[in-house]
């Protein structure tokens, strides 16, 4: 069985901008995580694309989509992942509306000024719908110490208390 050569991807110039560029790019990409045979090729092509910090980024965000779709809350979701109300609520935007997730940062950056004209149809998934199609994330799994037989609290603040008190 022959490897199959990587093909070109076509230069910045024979674009009439830079964003329409990113789109193709973007298609391409997408194409060829769709046509891939087995996890271990879109795994291969992620690792490929995506720095450490990357892909905390995206496990955190489809974690939130799990966690939205299962109804929790964005306090329960804050706590578990590290992710501010912002972030949940622009990710759960995203899923209702089908736009690309925009971070708080950028959008405070571009504002309501983007143009919609310059957006092609067809060329964004909804993130929601490739999570689905990729995996089903599962919760975080807990943290903190853990006594046998006592029961942990952790107050507001932070600190972990236990009720009963050992004599």
């Amino acid at each position: 069985m022959k490897k199959e050569k990587a093909k070109p991807v076509s230069s910045v110039r024979e674009f009439a901008s830079r964003k329409e560029w990113e789109y193709y790019v973007w298609e391409k990409i997408t194409e060829s995580l769709a046509e891939a045979v087995n996890s271990k090729r879109v795994e291969k092509s992620l690792n490929l694309l995506l720095t450490a910090s990357e892909r905390k980024q995206v496990i955190n965000r489809a974690a939130a989509i799990s966690m939205l779709k299962r109804g929790k809350t964005y306090k329960e979701i804050g706590e578990a992942l590290w992710l501010s109300p912002t972030t949940i609520s622009a990710i759960r935007k995203s899923m209702r509306t089908g736009e690309e997730y925009v971070s708080d940062y950028k959008w405070n950056k571009v504002g309501k000024s983007s143009n919609k004209s310059d957006k092609q149809d067809g060329l964004k998934l909804k993130i929601s719908l490739l999570l689905d199609a990729l995996f089903e994330v599962p919760p975080p799994p807990r943290q903190g110490r853990r006594i046998p037989g006592g029961e942990r609290v952790i107050q507001p603040h932070g600190k972990l208390v236990y009720p009963k008190r050992l004599r």
